[in-house]
């Protein structure tokens, strides 16, 4: 039989580069099906394309923002190859699976994938399957949820060989899956279960030089919180940098709250050059009401720290969550010049389906406006806090985002004169 996995093209820049779900959806079906894949980062899908694989399932992996998207291919699909079956996984159709349905689809997968998928392809009768939704009689009907995996070593490696590996210039992994935290405005926790599964770290190395030897130099890992465990990262670190690649260059994303200067160091010395961290905004009651758990002081540690050991500070700031008012907008922009992160992505608060933030009042606001930051805000309602009148809220993000421009453009302007005199960029 023959699948076709399809990643549906982003309306945001910010997305990730390689689409890991569908590498480990291949990797865990390709003894039993012929895979074919389609990133429409890379290339879109078309009739011509459709007919000349002729798949007998096609899936589909969709969040919130490519949704519109997956609509669009659903559509292609059944006009091309009427007897195809189509099947939806992701974090939309997980918290949206009537909405997959009614959008054409043949069956949600809810959760995580692998294993699922794999019982589809086999036809395995509906009913038996955990973890997906269908239509019986025109009736929806929600099967109870799958286990997750326990052990995530025992998964393959994504299969990369489908994938035109020429078109990444960084490559993504994940050394964990899950996430603890709570957070109003992220599904992770919920889509997770409010729990982390770990890969064992000699498992993720293996990997690392698997992907080294392929060719890559860049990596990133996807973790929610990549230095969760401690003791754990700092092995990775020590493995890693046993392996004596001095031109392997990664990036990771964690919480400010899980960073210290001797884990610093190790990332430093294991060959980590950027660090995402989630700031959100520079007040503390606003981060309070998104439920982060972490407070202002941290971050502005964790960012000065990051930049005195010589790793780079991705800041991930958000306009709009619930108690935004002119004062707190303006402590974003005082902890940011503070700090000065090398690079700043403002993004608008979102009502993402599986959210605390979905239970609030939302804004609209054309497009044109929306599409000037840098993530999130299409593709879903914009969140509206109760504090900001429509006249304050588009007045206010305007602001934020003039201020987060010119401190991006100073601090690119910095770095540069830095390098031109020959110090280190983190010079204040």
């Amino acid at each position: 039989m023959r699948l076709l996995l399809v990643h549906p093209h982003f309306p945001y820049p910010g997305k990730d580069l390689f689409p890991l779900g569908l590498g480990y959806l291949a990797a865990s079906v390709e003894d039993i099906a012929e895979v074919g894949v389609i990133d429409e980062s890379v290339e879109r899908v078309t009739p011509e394309k459709l007919r000349e694989f002729n798949p007998e399932f096609v899936g589909i992996t969709a969040t919130t923002p490519s949704f519109g998207r997956a609509r669009e291919i659903i559509a292609l699909v059944r006009r091309v190859l009427p007897e195809a079956r189509v099947i939806v996984g992701g974090t939309h159709a997980t918290f949206r699976p009537e909405e997959a349905l009614s959008a054409g689809v043949d069956v949600v997968v809810r959760g995580e994938g692998e294993e699922t998928l794999r019982e589809l392809l086999e036809g395995r009768e509906l009913g038996r399957i955990r973890g997906i939704s269908y239509l019986e009689e025109g009736e929806a009907v929600h099967n109870p949820d799958r286990s997750l995996i326990q052990n995530l070593d025992a998964l393959p490696f994504p299969a990369w060989r489908y994938f035109p590996l020429h078109a990444y210039r960084v490559m993504s992994l994940i050394s964990a899956r899950g996430c603890v935290y709570h957070c109003a405005y992220c599904s992770a926790a919920q889509f997770w279960r409010r729990r982390v599964r770990f890969r064992s770290p000699r498992n993720v190395v293996e990997e690392v030089e698997r992907l080294y030897s392929m060719g890559f130099r860049r990596l990133r890992f996807m973790d929610s919180t990549f230095t969760l465990d401690r003791r754990r990262a700092l092995e990775m670190c020590a493995l890693i940098e046993e392996l004596g690649y001095p031109d392997l260059s990664w990036s990771c994303e964690t919480r400010a709250d899980h960073l210290d200067e001797e884990l610093l160091g190790a990332l430093k010395s294991a060959g980590c050059t950027l660090i995402c961290l989630g700031v959100d905004s520079g007040a503390q009651e606003v981060l309070d009401r998104c439920r982060r758990g972490i407070s202002v002081e941290q971050v502005r540690e964790a960012i000065l720290t990051a930049k005195r050991m010589g790793i780079k500070v991705r800041a991930y700031v958000t306009f709009g969550f619930p108690g935004e008012s002119a004062e707190s907008v303006r402590a974003t922009v005082r902890l940011l010049e503070e700090t000065k992160p090398e690079q700043i992505l403002l993004s608008l608060a979102t009502a993402y389906p599986g959210t605390e933030l979905e239970r609030g009042r939302f804004v609209e606001v054309h497009e044109n406006w929306v599409r000037k930051f840098h993530g999130h805000g299409m593709g879903a309602k914009l969140y509206f806090p109760e504090t900001l009148s429509r006249r304050e809220y588009t007045k206010l993000g305007d602001y934020i985002y003039r201020e987060v421009r010119r401190i991006n453009r100073d601090v690119r302007q910095r770095i540069r004169d830095c390098q031109k005199e020959g110090l280190p960029h983190s010079v204040q």
